[in-house]
């Protein structure tokens, strides 16, 4: 075997079959460069593989078989000659070579987009090139993508998948924004700039560093660099280049039409006029811009408290309001590229209406992503964390464990909390919490919490964030709360808790979001279909009159529109065009649940009851446990989702699923009909006991009861009743353990009236 390349995560080779070292047919492998290859760098050649059939040899290397051979697997490729762009690099390259060669990377990644992947890791090491015939095929399609669209969560920079070097912005989860096939021309930017001037856009020595340059630091135009690089193929470059991917290329058929320009113009003159680019630059699919419209004093008025925070150490908490659908996420999401400069930590937790009972759920959710980020460090740094955890905690850590199970993996079994008088507990408890949370709050890192959805928050978490918003001993956090201002009225117990900690003194900033004015939405709309303002007026106009400028509400009017085909491309003018007319005669609903459960109706039978069960676990799930309600395979549970992951309304991570909006929960939930919920979720809650073993059953009591409690009425045997009331002693308990005694009560409640017969 002769080795290509090698980037520290796999090994690119060239293997003669027949032994002859060099005169017998050739195929090319990939193996995992570690000698105990990870579950995902052994994923990512599963995945490649299974792409077989979408990619054309023209312009990708086709896989051809996962052998396994002395204990190791590799992944066999065709080999169509040539070798890897990362070979040949080194000196700047020639102009006219560049040129060619460029037309051949960006012809390439056309056609990956246009048969609906995103490679998602575009590198010189991933572009094989032939120096007789130059040709060009792109290869490492083991992090590909067939979603149009997709999420990187906020993870380590150590751990998100990708080549750092290369990686678009939003790649790294810190730019409010998704991954689409537009991250691969940021890509190909980078790897153009190395191509011509010799090295990369920018130099980093840590993780967090290159993610820094990619969100924040404007690199030098080749044409700085080099005095001989022609102004456009400069310009080209720096397009490519942009932080947000509206403002690239929005297609790489529009890269290429441009470079061929540059090419024909270098060859009959051996000069480059400039000229405007990206003229045959329009994509085919509706990408509804995530730049957030009418935002910018709102924007401007966290990161200001966050700055604050930085600089002072003295914790604030900010509340956005507004109604649902308003994009009150989307602001809060605007803290991940401030955050990185700092180093600071971001964690978020979710309330859920059905989940009230549950004491700190939304707590733990957001600090089990913290403790998880830790499980993926190296030992030497878990350890810095396990002593700074242990130092914290002292003999209290199974407090903490109680709340968040995966701690344990990282401190290590805790002997049991030592005895107190129970009027002690709420005491010691926010004490321990205390001091768990200043070991994530710290001034080499401080912590941005985001809790969503605090209209529906349980009262024990109420009246703990009350506490740390007001101990003197609590630093370096912000907290920010989002609620549905017309859900709290001021009797609500968030109110009354806000004005208690104002009248204390403590810094509660109030953000409200309002509605998008009609100028909004026009530029939306431009933006969205390509046009300008005056073309769009009066299409704008109609969106706003059916969605009163709710942000998500206009975009899922926008989809509905080119679902139904009243929104279209037109190949021949390169445009998007529509019918006004029509569309008001189509008669669309103006409420947006009514316009969701049509979007879900839509779908098929297996993903309109995948999503049912989803709604009935709440707004996010993990994986095993949707298995296990769905009653069939991964495979199939998997399967059944696809077509709704696909149309962007869950979100699917490694191990969770997750809706995209509240109303889509709703829309879902409401797939069920009402007579058969309570049903539904008694067979999930039988489930659930079922497959939870008698050492598991505590730590997941909460999940098993709030089912049965949801379906207690159908419960006929006293067998079962007996059960269930067991299980609501057993949470009733946990609860009371961790003070949040009015849900405690209510289990106990709940127990009790299951028995109330015998």
């Amino acid at each position: 075997m002769q080795v290509l390349s090698e980037d520290g995560e796999r090994v690119f080779c060239r293997r003669w079959l027949n032994g002859t070292g060099g005169d017998g047919n050739c195929v090319l492998a990939v193996l995992p460069a570690a000698e105990h290859p990870t579950p995902g760098s052994l994923n990512r050649l599963t995945h490649e593989y299974g792409l077989k059939d979408d990619l054309d040899r023209a312009w990708a290397v086709r896989p051809l078989e996962l052998v396994r051979e002395r204990g190791r697997t590799m992944l066999l490729l065709e080999d169509p000659g040539g070798e890897p762009l990362d070979r040949i690099l080194g000196e700047p390259m020639e102009l006219g070579r560049f040129l060619h060669l460029a037309i051949g990377i960006a012809a390439a990644l056309r056609n990956v987009h246009q048969h609906g992947l995103v490679h998602k890791e575009i590198k010189p090491a991933n572009i094989l090139v032939n120096g007789a015939s130059g040709e060009v095929r792109l290869t490492g399609f083991g992090i590909a993508s067939r979603l149009p669209r997709e999420r990187q969560l906020p993870e380590p920079p150590e751990v998100i998948a990708g080549t750092l070097a290369y990686m678009a912005p939003e790649q790294t989860g810190r730019m409010n924004r998704s991954i689409d096939s537009r991250g691969d021309l940021y890509s190909l930017g980078v790897t153009l700039y190395q191509m011509l001037t010799g090295s990369l856009p920018f130099m980093a020595s840590t993780p967090m560093e290159w993610v820094h340059c990619h969100i924040a630091r404007m690199p030098v135009p080749p044409g700085e660099r080099m005095k001989d690089v022609p102004g456009p193929v400069s310009a080209i470059i720096m397009k490519l280049l942009a932080k947000t991917a509206e403002e690239r290329y929005q297609t790489a058929a529009g890269v290429e039409s441009d470079l061929r320009r540059c090419l024909a113009e270098w060859e009959t003159r051996r000069s480059i006029d400039e000229f405007p680019l990206g003229q045959h630059d329009t994509p085919d699919r509706l990408l509804i811009p995530e730049t957030l419209y009418g935002r910018a004093d709102e924007i401007d008025t966290l990161l200001a408290s966050f700055e604050r925070v930085v600089a002072s150490g003295t914790p604030e908490l900010v509340l956005v309001s507004g109604y649902s659908g308003i994009g009150k996420s989307s602001v809060v999401s605007e803290l991940h590229q401030v955050l990185v400069p700092p180093r600071g930590l971001f964690a978020s937790g979710k309330f859920d209406q059905y989940k009230r009972n549950i004491p700190y759920a939304t707590l733990a959710q957001a600090f089990q992503q913290l403790v998880r980020q830790i499980l993926g460090k190296s030992d030497v740094e878990m350890g810095q964390w396990r002593s700074a955890l242990l130092d914290a905690l002292g003999p209290n850590g199974q407090l903490m464990v109680n709340l968040i199970p995966e701690l344990a993996l990282v401190i290590g079994e805790q002997p049991p909390v030592p005895e107190l008088p129970q009027q002690e507990w709420q005491n010691r408890f926010q004490l321990v919490f205390r001091r768990f949370l200043g070991v994530f709050a710290r001034p080499e890192h401080p912590l941005a919490l985001f809790l969503d959805d605090l209209q529906w928050l349980d009262s024990a978490t109420l009246e703990l964030i009350e506490h740390l918003v007001l101990h003197p001993d609590v630093r370096h956090l912000l907290l920010v709360g989002a609620y549905r201002d017309n859900e709290v009225s001021p009797s609500h117990p968030l109110a009354r808790m806000l004005a208690r900690i104002r009248g204390a003194g403590g810094m509660v900033r109030e953000i409200l979001l309002s509605a998008l004015k009609p100028d909004d939405v026009e530029r939306l709309l431009a933006d969205a279909l390509h046009t300008d303002r005056e073309r769009v007026r009066p299409l704008a106009g109609l969106v706003f009159e059916k969605t009163d400028g709710n942000p998500f509400f206009t975009i899922q009017f926008l989809l509905a529109l080119k679902e139904e085909a009243l929104l279209g491309f037109d190949p021949g003018t390169l445009a998007w065009t529509w019918d006004v007319p029509r569309i008001r005669a189509k008669g669309f609903t103006d409420n947006v649940a009514d316009l969701m459960a049509a979007k879900l109706s839509r779908l098929p039978a297996p993903a309109q009851k995948a999503l049912g069960q989803l709604a009935c676990l709440g707004n996010v799930a993990e994986t095993a446990t949707l298995t296990v309600v769905h009653g069939e395979s991964e495979e199939s549970m998997h399967a059944a989702l696809w077509d709704a992951v696909r149309a962007g309304l869950v979100i699917r991570s490694d191990r969770t699923y997750a809706f995209m909006h509240d109303r889509i929960q709703e829309a879902a939930y409401a797939l069920i009909d009402e007579g058969e919920r309570a049903m539904e979720h008694l067979r999930i809650g039988r489930l659930l006991a079922a497959k939870t073993t008698p050492e598991d059953l505590e730590e997941n009591v909460f999940e098993i009861v709030n089912q049965f409690d949801r379906g207690a009425a159908l419960i006929v045997t006293q067998e079962e009743r007996e059960q269930v009331a067991e299980l609501n002693l057993m949470a009733g308990r946990r609860a009371k353990a961790a003070t949040a005694y009015a849900s405690a009560l209510q289990y106990f409640l709940a127990g009790r009236s299951l028995l109330a017969e015998s």
